[in-house]
């Protein structure tokens, strides 16, 4: 029987990752995992820097060709911690030179005195990462192999992690209902609730080809997603760990095993 689909894991580590929720304002707070559109833009960014996507466009058209060619061979992105994540709270100090039309004014700013910095608070997480993308199965999908080893960001400039393993994993049908440890839509959901999971709004991997540039525009991307975790306090600090959770998916909806050497997963993917 011929797969419809290909898994592709990701080891990763992150020392330090910020996915700041847009509704959050003065105070950066943060995702405590990758949510599916930044996996989507980091890997369709890793795309570009291997040439892909049309020369001949710019700015805001390049970006959603390249987008838009990634999301053609994906089906899902999504991502588990392989052990305790750790946060922290950072202040960042920002220079505002680009509000200035040109270095002359920023210059002249300094000298009448004027601030050109500001600082925010922003949280930070911290920890190894298993990322798991599914792709469609169709030709030409070895090259994703280069674009998987090209992850260098997840979140904000600072976040930047090191790729540590990539692999082709091995592909199970588990049926409609089980326990999974990746997040997963509520409404591809018929019923949830045995085992530690947090419901939360991210956005989905579609947000990655779409400009962001009012609420509205990320708004229509967002799904409340059951995320499989749980909280400990230890010393005084907030870990957070991976856990499991049973789900029964609706029609449409199944539940697949995800396994290579360096970890595996759980995952719904469409179909079936």
């Amino acid at each position: 029987m011929i797969q419809p689909y290909r898994a592709f894991i990701v080891q990763a580590r992150a020392p330090t990752f910020s996915i700041r929720q847009p509704q959050s304002y003065q105070v950066g707070v943060s995702f405590p995992l990758p949510q599916p559109s930044t996996l989507t833009c980091a890997l369709a960014y890793a795309a570009g820097l291997t040439g892909v996507g049309q020369s001949d466009l710019q700015g805001d058209e390049y970006v959603k060709e390249l987008a838009e060619s990634v999301l053609r061979l994906l089906v899902r992105a999504t991502v588990k911690p392989v052990a305790p994540l750790t946060n922290s709270s950072v202040t960042l100090s920002r220079v505002r030179a680009l509000e200035e039309d040109s270095s002359e004014k920023v210059v002249e700013a300094i000298r009448r005195g004027r601030k050109i910095t500001d600082a925010m608070v922003r949280e930070y997480y911290s920890g190894r990462l298993t990322i798991i993308y599914v792709f469609r199965s169709v030709s030409g999908i070895d090259k994703v192999y280069s674009w998987l080893y090209l992850l260098g960001r997840l979140g904000d400039t600072e976040s930047l992690i090191s790729v540590e393993r990539v692999e082709e994993a091995t592909i199970e049908h588990l049926g409609s209902e089980e326990y999974v440890d990746t997040y997963t839509p509520v409404e591809w959901v018929e019923s949830y609730g045995e085992g530690f999971f947090s419901l939360i709004r991210m956005c989905r991997e579609e947000l990655c080809a779409k400009p962001v540039r009012s609420r509205d525009d990320y708004e229509r991307c967002m799904s409340v997603y059951i995320v499989p975790m749980t909280e400990e306090w230890v010393k005084g600090s907030l870990i957070l760990k991976g856990a499991k959770v049973r789900i029964r998916t609706k029609r449409g909806y199944t539940i697949w095993g995800i396994k290579g050497i360096s970890g595996e997963a759980r995952i719904v993917l469409p179909g079936g």
